[in-house]
């Protein structure tokens, strides 16, 4: 690979199925990251969702570039996606002929997506690299796509960029002398002062995002937890489908479901008392998955001000973190009495709610837009 750069950031393209406005993790990552380019040094190739309102996108930003469309209301979407991968891998090459771009980051979890990326990266012959949010062949071994995707990515990039240091320790692992290092989740939001945390009558609990394999077991607990324990109720901020919340069970008169928009949502962590944050002791997915993941709601959690009760295995890399940062009380066995007592603890002991919240607003210094943005400069520009 040749384009060295001498020392100065190359015009990137980002290329990433969930880009705003869309609100899935990836979608809010990808975008505060860009947030912190300008136009003459990034563009973003992502997918429309026609659905979703139309984004406040500033002219001094990335440019964002839709090469698909889908959404999840439409009949057999999950047959459209991958007809459009020819027009997906031509939009992107001319995407970056045409805008001049030096360099390629390709963001997994869409593999369709890593693969246009990786295909126009050489054939243009530009630097590659990846930046994967979650595993991708560990959670995909019967994928002959990801059994030959992978390693290759690995081997023409120049660096991987993971979402952990679980994931980094990982692929360094399996993929011995693989330049890796993590980038984190951003965000853009200030950081509040801290203030003692609230505690009103009954108790409001609050779970935010997605209930998946990877913390259903763990949320039906935390349900149980609610329909068991008198004085308490709970929010769920979701856009899951209602039977997915009432299987998981989430129902009754303690329970209210509703959606907010990004710009809402710390707003409405601060109207509870104690954020719920499950985590799979089994899963479908692979336990390196579960091993090693990031949810991007921990990050939206710690700049609520509110305290963390975490239901999950103690040694995944979500359980190192919340223990080395002492900012949420950790139920690691697997039972519901277990959570009973950890909430009653927060409850009772307004001392450790403040504790909590005061490290929790602490460790979200690290996630800073500003100070993620500095260290993909840093890696990009010296290689």
């Amino acid at each position: 690979m040749g384009n060295r750069t001498n020392g100065r950031f190359p015009r990137l393209l980002v290329v990433s199925r969930n880009v705003p406005p869309a609100v899935t993790g990836s979608a809010i990552i990808v975008g505060n990251l860009a947030k912190q380019f300008t136009p003459e040094e990034m563009i973003v190739v992502g997918m429309l969702d026609p659905g979703r309102p139309e984004v406040s996108w500033s002219p001094g930003w990335p440019p964002l570039r839709y090469a698909t469309v889908w959404s999840d209301q439409w009949r057999g979407e999950r047959f459209m996606r991958w007809p459009q991968f020819p027009w997906l891998l031509l939009y992107t090459l001319w995407t970056l002929i045409r805008g001049r771009c030096e360099a390629v980051l390709a963001v997994y979890p869409s593999e369709m997506y890593l693969l246009a990326a990786y295909l126009v990266a050489r054939l243009t012959r530009k630097p590659l690299y990846g930046y994967f949010h979650n595993t991708y062949y560990e959670n995909h071994r019967n994928s002959r796509l990801a059994r030959w995707l992978q390693p290759r990515v690995f081997a023409y990039a120049r660096h991987i960029f993971v979402m952990s240091e679980g994931m980094q320790r990982l692929y360094q692992q399996n993929y011995p002398g693989l330049s890796c290092s993590p980038l984190v989740h951003t965000f853009n939001d200030p950081i509040p002062a801290f203030e003692p945390p609230p505690l009103h009558n009954p108790v409001r609990l609050c779970f935010s995002g997605s209930i998946n394999p990877s913390c259903a077991d763990a949320a039906t607990r935390m349900a149980q937890l609610v329909q068991e324990v008198d004085n308490v109720q709970v929010t769920l901020l979701t856009g899951v489908p209602q039977v997915v919340v009432e299987r998981t069970g989430f129902v009754g008169p303690k329970v209210t479901v509703t959606t907010v928009s990004r710009d809402e949502l710390i707003d409405k962590l601060r109207e509870a008392d104690i954020l719920l944050l499950p985590h799979g002791f089994t899963s479908t997915f692979a336990q390196e998955e579960i091993q090693t993941i990031f949810p991007t709601k921990v990050i939206e959690y710690l700049i609520s001000g509110r305290s963390i009760l975490a239901h999950m295995p103690g040694d995944c890399f979500l359980a190192e973190f919340l223990r080395r940062h002492n900012c949420a009380l950790i139920v690691d066995e697997p039972s519901v009495e277990a959570l009973k007592a950890g909430l009653q603890r927060l409850v009772e002991d307004d001392r450790l709610r403040a504790e909590l919240v005061c490290n929790a607003l602490r460790a979200a210094e690290q996630f800073r837009a500003p100070v993620v943005a500095a260290h993909l400069r840093k890696v990009v520009t010296h290689n």
